[in-house]
């Protein structure tokens, strides 16, 4: 067997073992004990953390962080993942920020010049675009962790009404807008809630709580549900104007209940929930005169208020 295809052979087996000893792989490759030896030797070199332990029990073992075995990509593979990449650049906070840029610097680096020059090509000429927000969010990855292995978090949260410490057990996350959300259920509350994730000022695990059989397998059966329905609805009717419907379709929940008609203007009639009634006044009151509400009441009312306050700030 060529050497380097035994590098790749081995560096596959370790993976998948990962405790072993030298005698083993030497019995399972068909080589000498001082080859395998060297193997490992220059894998370690090459960066594939073994760790080796002496004494009646020992051998060796893959640390935390094991190295997966090569992978051979086509142009357009590669290409296709400065892409995808390229599509993240502009967030403020991404999960595994870190690691995702010091892979494409790797990648990056042993590509061919012809394909180097593609891809900064590429880079110059399509821009996914985000909204900038300059807030940073620390906690994405303690976030996901939990939500992947369904434990509960402590977290200090900055709502409009102030600072609260909350137990939760995250669902996932998901992005709209530039801004990153994180459903999860919420044990002060005993109710799913949707926090925004720059406000989380601390988070970290904690056995206060003990974690429940959440009905939701995704981020994306929560969504759903989500918006199938809410208990304790109210009915919010309103007609828009064609610039009202055009920015009514850039804020995700208004996007979801608009109706837009022949002429480009559209209506709303769909069930909110009671408690968001305040939330979707101010989404409202961002349309101006483009939207005209029609019920219900409290809606109304709020609106009015702001503008008497403009009216009152400017007079």
């Amino acid at each position: 067997m060529p050497k380097t295809q035994r590098l790749i052979e081995l560096m596959m087996t370790i993976h998948t073992k990962r405790r072993f000893t030298a005698r083993e792989l030497a019995a399972d490759f068909g080589v000498s004990y001082r080859t395998i030896l060297r193997a490992l030797d220059e894998l370690s070199a090459l960066g594939v953390p073994v760790y080796s332990e002496t004494g009646a029990n020992g051998g060796y073992y893959l640390l935390n962080e094991p190295m997966l075995p090569p992978l051979f990509f086509t142009e357009s593979e590669a290409a296709a993942m400065f892409f995808a990449y390229q599509s993240l650049q502009f967030f403020g906070s991404l999960p595994f920020e870190a690691e995702t840029r010091t892979v494409l610097k790797k990648f990056y680096h042993h590509l061919p010049a012809n394909m180097q020059k593609q891809i900064d090509t590429m880079k110059d000429r399509i821009v996914f675009w985000n909204p900038n927000r300059p807030k940073a969010v620390e906690h994405l990855n303690a976030l996901l962790d939990a939500a992947i292995e369904q434990s509960v978090m402590t977290i200090h949260y900055e709502g409009t009404a102030g600072g609260t410490k909350r137990s939760i057990q995250p669902i996932g996350l998901y992005s709209w807008n530039g801004f990153w959300y994180c459903p999860a259920y919420c044990f002060k509350r005993q109710a799913f809630r949707l926090f925004r994730a720059d406000r989380i000022a601390r988070a970290e695990k904690t056995d206060v709580e003990q974690a429940r059989d959440l009905p939701y397998e995704s981020v994306h059966s929560w969504i759903q549900t989500s918006e199938s329905g809410c208990k304790n609805p109210v009915r919010l009717q309103a007609e828009l104007t064609r610039t009202g419907t055009s920015k009514a379709m850039s804020d995700l929940d208004l996007l979801k209940i608009v109706d837009i008609h022949e002429d480009g203007s559209g209506s709303i009639n769909a069930q909110i929930p009671r408690t968001e009634i305040d939330y979707f006044a101010d989404l409202l009151w961002n349309l101006g005169a483009e939207a005209a509400v029609i019920e219900p009441r409290e809606i109304k009312l709020r609106l009015k208020q702001k503008a008497a306050e403009l009216l009152k700030r400017y007079s």
